[in-house]
């Protein structure tokens, strides 16, 4: 919208006539309530898409519009809707670049964003409209003109349009002055970006160098290593053969301390093992000797038994042949009696004999088992 004291120069048609016919126009006609038929645009904004057609009234800076002319009796009737005129820009507005095409159309924007679309039957309505709007919206922000004559209104008119024309100037300056700054800027930017370029190949070439130089002395490490090594081996060469002959003696030794070491740990576990065999043949000996002791106790008792039935047959039989009865006939029972004790007692002597012998025999086969393992052992 147009400053305030800056709206005159957009003065309407119809008062450049009336000056120009030598007429005086009265300020407070442009104040009388402007009514008409306006087609509005839908939305509310620049976008809409459908067109309604409106009854406008125009009084002071209030635009109002209603359905129809007879919903409008006076200025206490509500309206449909209401455009506050402060603080707004009136422009045309060009509806080829838009889809909603429609002549005769101007806008009134906020700077808020907010913005209304007209549209008029004909153009000199949609000028005429238009002026009433910025002549409304000036009269009412700027009640000094109202006391101005035509001559002072144009003056300050002219004078604004001076300073406007002036102040456009100074911006043009400026603009041509940010301008050549901008083109000084772009200059040096090129010239910066030539740079770059320079500095960037510059570093392409010595980074291609590098390469070159750092092949150059790997393979240049390379060779010396492999002279170096072709060296020593010329210059040290009895050493070394020295030093790979006993390499070799020591790798034999240690096979051969390793064979040894092994036929050991064998020694030793075939060693373990007879041990474990001794110590069990030990237990072995040591139960069957408890059971020899055992069986030779009751061999002792039996012969003692025996021993005292013999001697008490033969005391029986010494007090027989003193009392003569050696003379007397026994009778045949008592004769096999006789002479079945006497074959138990020669039976019983024997097998005491051959007792005897059998735990002999056992007692020396268990020690010398034992003396043998106890040798094996201490040979390992």
């Amino acid at each position: 919208c147009a400053q305030p004291g800056l709206g005159w120069p957009y003065a309407p048609r119809t008062m450049a006539g009336a000056l120009e016919t030598g007429g005086e126009l009265d300020i407070a006609s442009l104040l009388q309530p402007r009514q008409g038929y306006l087609s509005k645009l839908g939305g509310g904004q620049e976008k809409g898409t459908k067109w309604n057609r409106r009854w406008f009234v125009l009084r002071d800076n209030v635009l109002m519009y209603f359905n129809s002319p007879k919903d409008f009796t006076s200025f206490r009737d509500k309206p449909s809707g209401v455009v506050l005129l402060e603080e707004c820009n009136v422009r045309t507005r060009d509806d080829r670049s838009t889809t909603t095409q429609r002549p005769f159309t101007f806008v009134i924007s906020h700077m808020n964003g907010e913005s209304v679309v007209l549209a008029a039957d004909s153009e000199n309505e949609m000028l005429e409209w238009m002026q009433a709007i910025r002549t409304s919206r000036m009269c009412v922000t700027d009640p000094d003109a109202l006391t101005m004559s035509e001559a002072r209104r144009r003056e300050t008119a002219e004078a604004e349009l001076d300073s406007a024309a002036a102040r456009r100037a100074a911006a043009d300056a400026e603009l041509a002055s940010i301008e050549r700054d901008l083109e000084a800027v772009q200059l040096e930017h090129h010239k910066m970006e030539l740079e770059k370029e320079k500095a960037e190949k510059e570093l392409k070439e010595l980074m291609a160098r590098f390469k070159l130089r750092k092949s150059l002395l790997h393979w240049r490490h390379r060779k010396l290593t492999l002279s170096f090594r072709a060296l020593i081996t010329i210059v040290f060469r009895d050493r070394i053969l020295a030093a790979q002959g006993a390499k070799a003696s020591a790798d034999l030794t240690a096979a051969m301390m390793k064979d040894e070491m092994d036929v050991a740990v064998a020694a030793r576990q075939k060693a373990e093992a007879a041990k474990r065999k001794s110590e069990e043949m030990l237990s072995k000996e040591l139960a069957l000797k408890k059971e020899l002791e055992t069986d030779s106790r009751e061999c002792e008792k039996l012969f003692s038994h025996e021993a005292g039935k013999q001697l008490a047959a033969e005391e029986e039989q010494a007090r027989l042949k003193g009392e003569g009865a050696d003379k007397i006939t026994l009778d045949s029972k008592e004769k096999e009696e006789v002479l079945a004790l006497a074959m138990q007692l020669a039976q019983f002597k024997a097998e005491s004999e051959v007792l005897q012998q059998q735990l002999k025999r056992k007692t020396g086969s268990t020690a010398q088992t034992h003396h043998g393992s106890t040798a094996s052992l201490g040979s390992s």
